[in-house]
């Protein structure tokens, strides 16, 4: 969304949410902050700072069952507080919910600041010019420091555009461009879709036109005439023509793209799990095919090793120990060759280890290409298998059989039976020993058990027994993460986010490798990898 959007969005929020009271507050994922007001009914505001947006949702998203401290201390000031006011700077993406909380019998006010401009977004709760907290550090805006808000850009007022500019800007081979980096509060899809319904720069009139449409989308700031793209997933707050779909609200255009987007990236990390590791098996087949390339490139070379190792064995009295290298005459062409040797070897040593090597060549040169045929039909499995996990179809059994398997104990030793036990103030905690392990526990645990993995790497599932509806203790969850963490490729780093979540929204896919699985409405917590309680 650019300054204009969020103006749009702005101004049906307004109507509905002003005088409000902020019953719950939500923090799906570390991205998203959810605000449910009681207002004209029940209204729930997501705020996307990473996204550069916030609108009026109906889309249901569940809470991790450990919050995030953002939220916490979101709760903790602002729940049953009364929206005054929600405010945006000019045409920028700075937005500012003003709310007033009576305590103790006083009024406290707060400003939940929502820094909407993409990757870099924030969201901080500022009191009295002072930062109580934010969604993501800030090097700029430090917790009891004073909030430095976002440097604002030199801009044009969009209101007060002249048709002088217009022309200008007529003129400019990058139209689009132009509008977006002097145009307070338009981005880069509505200076395409302005200059797009202007008509074309070859028109004689579109200086007029261009100046047109620009007013044509103001007025849709005050009074949205919204559509959704889709084809592209767009929600647009002025109309645009078919394709586009005209929306009662540009909040519910809003709405749906974020719906699309939501199960997009669901599906994308169910794609992913077996993608991922079909990838990595088929890198892996190419890589060795290279090597073998490479090798039978060198088997090409073995006439001419025993060319050589002939003439070495010809001139083998000539030839001193010691020396690397030899320059001697081939009496069937009578030029002189220069020939490498070892010099910890005698000439006729070093012509033996010439023919054994020319001999070797030989014998393994059909192997070698027995092994790169059955090569190129592992990975032409597996590249089949690739398209078919990327398109949801079921991943052929030929293509599962290449992925590596779990690697057995040595001989002489055994795999412990069950998996590791720890007990955590009164909690029993479960950590897998192999991938295998890990598939029994997921299985064998209760809905409503805790899940924990390190994030973005291999490593142990993690259960922890709730033992019916018991709230985990905050501090039993970062002690499980840290063993999560410990027991993973992470274990040597000082810090390693995990993930935590209820075991129900934890799957695997059908035909997974072991240890492999799907995890839905996850939450990410970073541990210090510091001591556990011992083993039961």
């Amino acid at each position: 969304m650019d300054g204009l959007a969020i103006a749009a969005c702005l101004r049906e929020l307004r109507e509905s949410l002003l005088s409000g009271v902020i019953q719950k507050i939500h923090q799906p994922t570390r991205d998203l902050v959810v605000l449910q007001v009681r207002a004209a009914g029940t209204q729930r505001v997501l705020i996307e700072p990473k996204a550069a947006g916030l609108h009026r949702t109906n889309v249901e998203l569940e809470s991790p069952q450990t919050p995030f401290a953002f939220v916490m201390l979101l709760r903790r000031y602002l729940r049953g507080g009364r929206i005054t006011a929600i405010r945006q700077r000019g045409r920028d993406r700075l937005v500012t919910f003003e709310v007033a909380r009576r305590a103790e019998g006083t009024t406290l006010r707060y400003e939940l600041v929502c820094e909407l401009v993409g990757v870099r977004g924030n969201v901080l709760l500022v009191q009295g010019g002072r930062v109580l907290g934010s969604m993501r550090p800030s090097g700029k805006n430090r917790i009891g420091g004073p909030y430095h808000a976002l440097v604002p850009q030199a801009k044009d007022d969009p209101e007060t555009v002249s048709l002088s500019w217009a022309t200008a800007a007529a003129a400019d081979e990058d139209v689009v461009r132009r509008l977006a980096r002097t145009v307070d509060g338009v981005g880069r899809r509505t200076a395409e879709d302005i200059v797009a319904s202007a008509g074309g720069v070859a028109e004689v009139t579109f200086a007029d036109r261009l100046r047109a449409r620009l007013d044509d989308v103001l007025r849709c700031v005050e009074s949205p005439d919204a559509t959704y793209v889709v084809t592209e997933n767009r929600a647009t707050f002025y109309p645009l023509p078919p394709p586009a779909e005209p929306t009662q609200t540009f909040g519910e255009a809003l709405d749906r793209a974020f719906h699309v987007r939501l199960e997009e990236q669901r599906d994308r990390s169910e794609e992913d799990a077996l993608v991922v590791p079909l990838q990595r098996a088929l890198a892996k087949t190419r890589r060795t095919q290279e090597k073998l390339r490479d090798w039978l490139d060198q088997a090409s070379a073995a006439d001419a090793l025993q060319a050589s190792a002939d003439l070495l064995m010809i001139h083998q009295r000539d030839i001193e120990r010691g020396v690397d290298h030899a320059e001697v005459v081939d009496p069937t062409t009578e030029q002189v060759v220069h020939l490498r040797l070892d010099p910890s070897l005698t000439a006729i040593e070093n012509a033996q280890r010439m023919y054994e090597r020319a001999k070797r060549l030989r014998r393994g040169a059909p192997h070698v290409q027995a092994r790169l045929a059955r090569l190129e039909r592992e990975a032409a499995e597996l590249s089949e298998g690739v398209e078919r996990a990327r398109r949801g179809e079921p991943v052929d059994e030929r293509a599962l059989a290449h992925l590596p398997t779990p690697r057995k104990p040595p001989k002489g030793r055994t795999q412990p039976a069950g998996p590791r036990r720890y007990t955590i103030e009164g909690f029993t905690v479960l950590v897998g020993r192999s991938a295998k392990e890990n598939d029994r526990l997921l299985r064998a645990a209760a809905p409503n058990d805790l899940w924990l993995h390190v994030h973005e790497a291999a490593g142990s599932h993690v259960i922890v027994r709730r033992g019916g509806s018991r709230e985990v203790p905050q501090t039993v969850v970062v002690e499980a993460a840290r063993l999560a963490a410990r027991h993973s490729k992470r274990g040597g780093e000082r810090r390693a986010e995990v993930v935590v979540t209820e075991v129900k929204h934890v799957r695997k896919p059908k035909g997974a490798p072991d240890g492999l699985a799907i995890v839905r409405n996850q939450d990410t917590l970073t541990v210090d990898l510091g001591p556990v309680e011992k083993n039961e």
